[in-house]
């Protein structure tokens, strides 16, 4: 691997890993904002809102933005560059056409999936155009990403996120506008913000040329197609659980599944920012046919991914209660069983989601996909006998394995195309760390009533620098070999 790339590589995971990190916190915000001001069920229909726009996305996207990345990347032609977005744009600008007609055409119906209850089958309307707006903001993004414009993506990003809480905090709080008022106003801001990322960064970088014959599109949709159904899986595999929790339970019990499932979710953070900006380093690395570098950049990736996510796992657990009843109320707060499960499957996915890189790289999408469709039987099976017995626990047992089944099986294939030595040591170090930090938080809450946000902001702070002091003490410290770097 070249040495020039690694200051960019770590100046991009440096400012996206910034900026993904305040679009997380200011997205947390969302829910004191939501479950304090609004009824139990209005929340959960905001969190079915969001999840089955990850749903439908996929088939709006049909493998694009992945595809761009794929493909664009190092690329230097403009007009090829051009072609291939606007081509992109204009295929999936039809496709969504389509599906917002349907979903219009049977919005009694899918409000009964989405909701549960005819009562909320109006906000079908606003999620036509909310889906439109954030899959056109997605296509957009994804030039930035192939074109290595990691610091302009990361504010844009950020500020998708900052106007969807500015909005609902000035709705609801300021002007008392309720949430299907408010999800419009947040519509028309994410457009135009699509619409300034593309005059800005699309159009002024590569003008609206287009070639069709410049373009390899039959090897584009041979890579991107597989993508549809995969995208689906993984959705589902991670979400299907509400549907099942709606209809077996109710949607109060989803709005709390929701809200745990969003604590856990602070994991999915790391590997959010180390794959977003590692993919189009490795991309550019195999297109130029350094695999070896390419294996070098992954595996750096899971050994700092580690030293973030297992910490996270127990410390989240362990704390669980207060934040919950801090940022929320306490009927939102479900048991520690379902936390635990949630973040350690949390975990492995993102586990998941780094090595299955080399599994992209090879175009090996339709192997990829019969993974992602076991993994995915497996964990509506479960759910199904599960949730009955043993309500939202059940979900996130299900959750859990399934993610289980779906990171070891790619790690294991993923090594024939990408192979690297697993950082045993370090991992070793990064487990005695967690469990003497969580002695450490198990003895603050047995000791004291961490009920404020002062106090639990300093119990954080100080497991962190329990954390952080193993680390550094003793050989291969992660700390400062990020310093150095």
């Amino acid at each position: 691997m070249r040495e020039l790339r690694v200051p960019s590589l770590k100046s991009d995971i440096f400012f996206y890993g910034t900026a993904i990190g305040a679009e997380r916190f200011v997205s947390f915000l969302i829910i004191p904002l939501l479950t304090k001001t609004l009824p139990q069920e209005i929340y959960g229909v905001w969190t079915q809102i969001i999840i089955t726009t990850g749903l439908i996305s996929p088939v709006i996207l049909l493998g694009f933005p992945s595809a761009m990345v794929r493909f664009m990347s190092g690329k230097k032609d403009n007009q090829e560059k051009s072609t291939l977005f606007h081509g992109m744009l204009g295929i999936e600008s039809l496709n969504l056409f389509l599906v917002t007609a349907l979903i219009i055409i049977f919005k009694r119906f899918l409000g009964r999936v989405m909701f549960g209850d005819d009562r909320f089958f109006d906000f079908i309307y606003l999620f036509a155009f909310f889906l439109a707006a954030d899959a056109l903001f997605e296509l957009t993004i994804a030039f930035l990403r192939a074109d290595k414009q990691i610091r302009l993506l990361s504010i844009y990003s950020f500020l998708k996120n900052g106007i969807r809480i500015g909005i609902l905090a000035l709705a609801i709080l300021l002007f008392h506008i309720d949430l299907f008022h408010a999800i419009m106003f947040i519509v028309v801001a994410q457009l135009l913000l699509i619409i300034c990322v593309y005059i800005t960064h699309v159009f002024k970088k590569v003008g609206f040329n287009i070639y069709v014959r410049k373009v390899g599109w039959r090897e584009i949709m041979l890579y991107s197609f597989p993508l549809i159904p995969y995208s689906i899986f993984i959705w589902a595999n991670n979400f299907v659980d509400r549907f099942f929790i709606l209809h077996i339970l109710n949607i109060n019990r989803v709005s709390i599944y929701a809200v745990s499932y969003s604590l856990a979710s602070i994991i999915g953070i790391f590997y959010s920012i180390l794959g977003f900006t590692l993919y189009p380093y490795m991309a550019a690395l195999w297109n130029e046919g350094d695999k070896i570098g390419a294996s070098e950049v992954l595996c750096k990736g899971i050994k700092y991914y580690f030293f973030f996510a297992v910490p996270s796992i127990a410390g989240l657990t362990i704390l669980s209660a207060p934040i919950i009843r801090i940022v929320s109320t306490s009927e939102y707060f479900s048991s520690l069983q379902v936390i635990f499960w949630l973040c350690l499957g949390m975990a492995v996915f993102g586990l998941y989601e780094l090595n299955v890189f080399a599994i992209l790289l090879a175009k090996k999408t339709i192997l990829n996909l019969k993974i992602t469709a076991v993994a995915l039987v497996v964990n509506v099976i479960l759910n199904i006998l599960m949730i009955p017995k043993i309500g939202i626990v059940g979900a996130a047992v299900a959750t859990c394995i399934s993610n289980i089944l779906l990171a070891f099986w790619t790690i294991a294939i993923s090594r024939d195309y990408l192979t690297y030595v697993f950082p045993w040591r370090e991992t070793g170090k990064i487990v005695f760390a967690t469990l003497i930090m969580s002695l450490f938080l198990l003895t603050v809450i047995f000791s004291i009533a961490v009920s404020n946000f002062y106090t639990l902001s300093l119990t954080i702070i100080c497991a962190l620098g329990i954390y952080a002091s193993i680390d550094i003490v003793g050989k291969n410290s992660l700390i400062l070999e990020l310093v150095r770097r």
